[in-house]
């Protein structure tokens, strides 16, 4: 899927990031595509660091991603400023996947795909 390559993704993200500020450590990675398909997702760390989540289509051909939280190897001990800071975190990574998935409906809209 044209959408989901390493090149868009680092485009979308970047018009993304003119509107919002995500810090230096989002980014998108390489991810193995079936049958060596240029493919990425996008690495959002959250509480500088302490958690990751990364964003992705849910499957091929669905316009809908999901975020995947990755797991932890100890529990995450926090203060409430911490835990608010977090909080806007996550909310930016939702706003992330709401924009990835418009942007995936109008790309595939604009090669006449529905």
């Amino acid at each position: 899927m044209p959408y989901r390559s390493l090149a868009t993704l680092e485009t979308w993200l970047s018009e993304f990031t003119r509107t919002h500020e995500l810090g230096d450590l989002v980014r998108v990675v390489p991810q193995d595509g079936s049958e060596g398909a240029d493919t990425g997702l996008i690495v959002f760390p959250l509480g500088r660091g302490t958690t990751t989540v990364y964003i992705e289509p849910i499957a091929v051909g669905d316009l809908r991603w999901r975020i995947h939280f990755e797991p932890r190897e100890k529990e995450a001990v926090m203060c409430s400023a911490q835990v608010h800071a977090m909080a806007a975190e996550l909310e930016m990574s939702a706003a992330l996947c709401d924009f990835l998935e418009a942007k995936s409906a109008a790309h595939l809209e604009s090669l006449g795909r529905h």
